[in-house]
C-alpha cells in the first residue's frame, strides 16, 4: 500500500508459530528503542492478558510507533487478552467476505474496527502463496492504511490516525456484530 516504505520483520516466534511472552517483550521493546520515524508496526499474535505486554505496546505507541494488533481468534471478549487490551494501540477484528464479522473473531469495547480477515490469499513458505483466515489477516490491512496516512500527512500520532481510521471507516455494515464492538469496516478513503 505506502510503496515507498521499509519494512523490518521482527521475528518474535518459531516456525511453529509459537513463542513465550519474553520472546514478544524482547521484540517489542527492540522496535521501541530502535524504530525510524514515521513507523507502524503489525502484531498479528496475542495470547493472555499480559500487562507486562500491554505496557510494552503503550511504550511503543508513546514512543511514535503506530501499532495495530489482532484482536485473537477465540470467538471473545478481545479486552481479556493482549495486545489487544492495551492502550495506545488500534485492535482489529476480522470480517468475512460478506461482510458479516468472522464467528472466529473476538469482540468487545477494546476493538477499533473490522478489516477483511476471512480467505486472505498472501505470500507464504517458499515463494508461494496460501490462503488463510485469523485476525492475523486483518490487522495488516489497517497497518497498511496507516502506513499510508503516515506518508501522506507525515508523522502522527497514533491517536490522530486511530481517529481517522474511526472516521472513515464504513459505519453498521458489519453484520452479526456483537454488542459493545463498534460496528465499522476499515475503508482507506483517499490519501
Amino acid at each position: 500500500v505506502a510503496k515507498n516504505a521499509y519494512l523490518r520483520a521482527v521475528r518474535v516466534l518459531n516456525c511453529a508459530g509459537s513463542g513465550t511472552s519474553s520472546q514478544v517483550l524482547a521484540g517489542m521493546n527492540w522496535v521501541t528503542t530502535n524504530h525510524i520515524s514515521p513507523s507502524v508496526a503489525n502484531m498479528s499474535l496475542g495470547g493472555g492478558f499480559s500487562q507486562a505486554e500491554n505496557d510494552a505496546a503503550s511504550n511503543m505507541s508513546a514512543s511514535g510507533v503506530f501499532l495495530a494488533v489482532a484482536a485473537g481468534n477465540s470467538n471473545a471478549d478481545a479486552c481479556n487478552s493482549s495486545p489487544s487490551s492495551a492502550p495506545g494501540t488500534v485492535t482489529v477484528a476480522a470480517s468475512e467476505r460478506t461482510d458479516a464479522r468472522a464467528t472466529y473473531s473476538n469482540y468487545g469495547g477494546c476493538v477499533d474496527l473490522y478489516a477483511p480477515g476471512s480467505a486472505i490469499t498472501s505470500t507464504w513458505l517458499n515463494g508461494g502463496t496460501n490462503t488463510i483466515s485469523g485476525t492475523s489477516m486483518a490487522t495488516p490491512h489497517v497497518t497498511g492504511v496507516a502506513a499510508l496516512y503516515k506518508a501522506t500527512y507525515g508523522n502522527a500520532a497514533w491517536s490522530t490516525i486511530r481517529d481517522w481510521l474511526s472516521a472513515n471507516a464504513t459505519a453498521n455494515v458489519i453484520t452479526g456484530n456483537s454488542s459493545g464492538t463498534p460496528n465499522k469496516l476499515l475503508y482507506k478513503s483517499t490519501l
